[in-house]
């Protein structure tokens, strides 16, 4: 089950669409954070609180890969 999971996890991560969905969103998300007004907090907190979201998922699938390649050398 950790073998395909992992896999799978593979090749959701390097899908082309994937690949561009976690660039758009990156780019948008750190460009509203850079632009953000010098009295706007809230937004800056919002855009830095989806940016680690966003790596979070990113790391999430990459430990799933890890995972399941490790569970096929067992």
């Amino acid at each position: 089950k950790r073998v395909k999971k992992g896999a799978d996890a593979e090749r959701l991560l390097n899908d082309p669409i994937i690949q561009e969905i976690f660039e758009t969103l990156g780019s948008r998300y750190n460009n509203a954070w850079v632009s953000s007004g010098l009295d706007d907090t809230q937004k800056r907190e919002t855009m830095f609180l989806a940016l680690r979201a966003l790596e979070e998922f990113k790391l999430e699938l990459e430990s799933l890969i890890l995972g399941g390649k490790l569970a096929q050398k067992e």
